[in-house]
């Protein structure tokens, strides 16, 4: 058995590996922020979904919506939508494609 926060550096403050990959195309992505910490800018090509797994993450998007994830809260992002993330405090979430 393995812990999400295993598969990042410790010392990096964005980190994002691919840990699962469907046979039909979908993923599954373990994302690490540390502590004040911030994921860029950017769009999907497809839907998807954000689950905070430990932590608190802010998430903002184009559309004007402002939502803070804590272990457990999840989100769904649209395709093509601009959005970011910070985090105040270290976070482990996991991206569904």
């Amino acid at each position: 058995m393995k812990h999400i926060s295993e598969l990042h550096d410790s010392n990096k403050g964005v980190s994002a590996k691919q840990i699962f990959k469907g046979s039909l195309g979908g993923n599954a992505t373990a994302i690490q922020l540390l502590r004040n910490q911030s994921l860029k800018e950017h769009s999907s090509k497809s839907d998807a979904l954000l689950v905070c797994i430990e932590g608190k993450v802010i998430y903002e998007d184009e559309e004007d919506n402002e939502y803070e994830l804590y272990p457990g809260d999840y989100i769904d992002i649209k395709a093509d939508i601009k959005h970011w993330l910070d985090s105040p405090m270290n976070s482990q979430l996991l991206l569904i494609k």
